[in-house]
């Protein structure tokens, strides 16, 4: 079996050459030492100490939804420095988050030794560099989604991670559900018999073109009075190990359509829907993946705006994912077994009452044709509903969680490592035309696939 050559479509990515293993290289044991013991050990009533790198929609968001809230909740962190390499970003996050210092170097973030995590959201394309020296400077680690651009670099992060023993969160949705985790309870009990396929969707629709972000702005917020100049955008910093081009605010602004920064569909929002029906399937190393799809509608990006995805498992199952930017009719999550079709559906609010807790509810409905072992398993019912009042736990309170426990959080390295895996296999397919396969013990991609296995019945 031999390894795929990434040089063709991905020739800017510092490490990726073909024809050699992804694994990479340990860690000499006085680094890993000096990681370990470059971080405080956290005391029941120390504040955590933030620092942020990257301060965009994503940092906007992640503030509104779990930083604030637990500071003004528990109001055990503090938020000590952010940083991102256009200064009127820098401007506002220091002004809305009232950090003690602000600046456009990652790097004097991560040597400053009173900051216990870093939270790092930046484009995909600079993921894995600034995590790995954030985790080799001691610091725990919140890392917005995809964890990383390519494979190699989830593998390397990996083991990073692992030497060091810090705390790495993957930002994402799904694993954190209750109610997903009920669900993953009950499929692996077996009473919708053997699961043989997935689907999940996450479709959008948009008249100015997915991505298409105002220029200046944060997201779809326009900044109109923003200056973007070469003096106040470090562009040589943002580009990182990126292909060298001239300066773009193009580039910076919607840097999801291009591929030498993103996955576009797959790894800006497949990854969440991979995550969420891992969570309630399982999570493992892809053996096949291939994509197709193309720019039916928004020709204006080099990332497809209809793509769609069949991943193959070692456990006989598949998934089959799509995202479309011209039409936003979604279906919901669905687990096919040979008993029964599992569904995740929205919750049923009764007139009155609030909304329930929980995140939703699973509907698992049997097989006409194996309804007798269906509800042999089901205690004689037809239709199993699936419901959780559990309080969903927000990744981000998980993370901080973590920092204090020393016990992994709940969307750790290695199921992040997993998800890349099938989400990056299935953008190299798509680019390059050909199923490929991965190998996680040699950390190979795998252009010549083993045959599938055959079955033949006995002849008389």
């Amino acid at each position: 079996m031999k390894p795929s050559t990434r040089r063709q479509f991905l020739g800017q990515t510092a490490g990726t050459v073909a024809g050699v293993t992804l694994a990479g290289a340990a860690l000499p044991t006085d680094a890993a030492q000096t990681a370990r013991s470059a971080s405080r050990v956290l005391g029941a009533n120390d504040r955590i100490r933030l620092g942020f790198i990257g301060c965009g929609m994503q940092f906007q968001d992640l503030l509104r939804r779990g930083f604030f809230p637990r500071r003004d909740r528990q109001g055990d962190i503090d938020f000590v420095e952010v940083c991102d390499v256009w200064q009127p970003r820098v401007d506002n996050a220091k002004t809305k988050t009232g950090a003690e210092r602000a600046g456009r170097d990652y790097r004097a973030l991560l040597a400053r030794p009173d900051i216990d995590g870093v939270v790092i959201v930046v484009p995909d394309h600079l993921h894995y560099a600034i995590a790995r020296a954030a985790v080799l400077a001691g610091k725990d680690v919140y890392l917005e989604k995809p964890m990383t651009y390519t494979i190699d670099e989830a593998a390397k992060l990996q083991d990073v991670v692992q030497q060091t023993g810090r705390m790495l969160q993957v930002g994402g949705s799904g694993l954190n559900s209750p109610l997903h985790q009920a669900l993953h309870q009950y499929v692996q009990a077996g009473k919708m018999g053997k699961v043989v396929w997935g689907f999940i969707s996450y479709n959008r629709n948009t008249t100015e073109g997915m991505w298409d972000y105002p220029m200046p702005g944060i997201g779809s917020e326009a900044w109109p009075d923003a200056p973007v100049t070469p003096e106040n955008l470090d562009w040589q910093a943002w580009l990182g190990g990126a292909r060298k081009r001239p300066f773009s605010k193009e580039r910076y602004f919607r840097w999801r359509k291009y591929w030498d920064y993103s996955g576009g569909n797959a790894t800006d929002l497949l990854f969440h829907r991979l995550g969420a029906l891992s969570a309630i399937v399982g999570f493992d190393f892809p053996t096949r993946v291939v994509s197709a799809g193309g720019i039916y509608v928004q020709k204006n990006r080099q990332v497809p705006d209809t793509y769609m995805t069949t991943v193959e498992y070692p456990k006989a199952y598949c998934f089959n994912m799509v995202s479309c930017m011209a039409n936003a009719d979604s279906a919901p999550i669905t687990v096919y077994g040979n008993w029964g079709t599992l569904q995740v559906l929205p919750s049923v609010r009764q007139p009155g009452q609030p909304a329930p807790r929980g995140g939703g509810r699973g509907v698992i409905t049997a097989e006409r044709t194996f309804e007798k072992q269906f509800k042999e398993a089901n205690d004689g019912k037809t239709q199993v509903e699936i419901t959780t009042e559990t309080p969903m736990e927000d990744l981000v309170d998980n993370w901080l969680n973590s920092m204090r426990s020393r016990q992994a959080p709940i969307y750790d390295v290695a199921k992040g490592y997993q998800v890349t895996v099938a989400i990056q296999l299935g953008v190299q397919s798509y680019r390059e035309g050909r199923a490929l396969g991965y190998d996680p013990k040699t950390r190979r991609i795998l252009t010549q696939l083993p045959a599938r296995p055959e079955y033949p019945p006995q002849e008389s």
